[in-house]
C-alpha cells in the first residue's frame, strides 16, 4: 500500500529522512520544522539516505537543505512539491491524511509491485553502497 506521512511536528534529522521514504506527505503548518540537522551534527548521509531524500525532494531544494541544515516550514515544503498539502493545524492534518488515504481503494496487489519496480535503485543502493560505509564502523555482533 501507500504509505503517507502526517508530519504532526518536527521532521528533522532521521525523521525527516523517514518522511522522506513515505510515498506521501501531509504536514501542519501550525507548528513545526522540517530540515536535516546531520551538517550540524557532522553525520554524512549514507547513499541509501540520500537516495530516500531525493525520491521526495527536488534536487535543487534537496542539496540545499543537507548543506545548510536550514529549517523549512510546511508552506515551503508545499511550495517545492515535498509535502502535499500544509494543513492548518492539527485536526486538518488528520482529516486531509485519512481523506487522501481513502482515495486508495484500486486494486492493492499491484502496489508492491509498483514500489518494487519504482524504488528499484533505492534498494539497490542501500544493499551495495551503504555497507561500504556501514561495516567498517563494526556496529554489529557477528556470530
Amino acid at each position: 500500500m501507500p504509505v503517507i506521512a502526517a508530519i504532526g511536528g518536527h521532521a528533522v534529522a532521521g525523521g525527516a529522512i523517514l518522511a522522506c521514504a513515505c510515498d506521501f506527505r501531509f504536514m501542519r503548518s501550525d507548528k513545526g520544522f522540517f530540515f536535516f540537522s546531520e551538517v550540524d551534527m557532522g553525520i554524512p548521509f549514507l547513499p541509501g539516505m540520500q537516495a530516500f531524500c531525493r525520491k521526495a525532494i527536488p534536487e535543487y531544494k534537496f542539496g540545499e537543505m543537507m548543506y545548510t541544515g536550514k529549517r523549512y516550514l510546511a508552506t515551503e515544503m508545499e511550495a517545492h512539491h515535498v509535502i502535499l498539502k500544509a494543513c492548518a493545524d492539527k485536526e486538518a492534518l488528520t482529516a486531509e491524511s485519512l481523506a487522501f488515504a481513502r482515495t486508495f481503494n484500486k486494486q492493492q496487489r499491484v502496489f508492491g509491485e509498483m514500489k518494487r519496480r519504482m524504488h528499484k535503485e533505492i534498494i539497490e543502493i542501500m544493499d551495495n553502497q551503504d555497507k561500504t560505509y556501514i561495516e567498517p564502523l563494526n556496529i554489529f555482533f557477528r556470530d
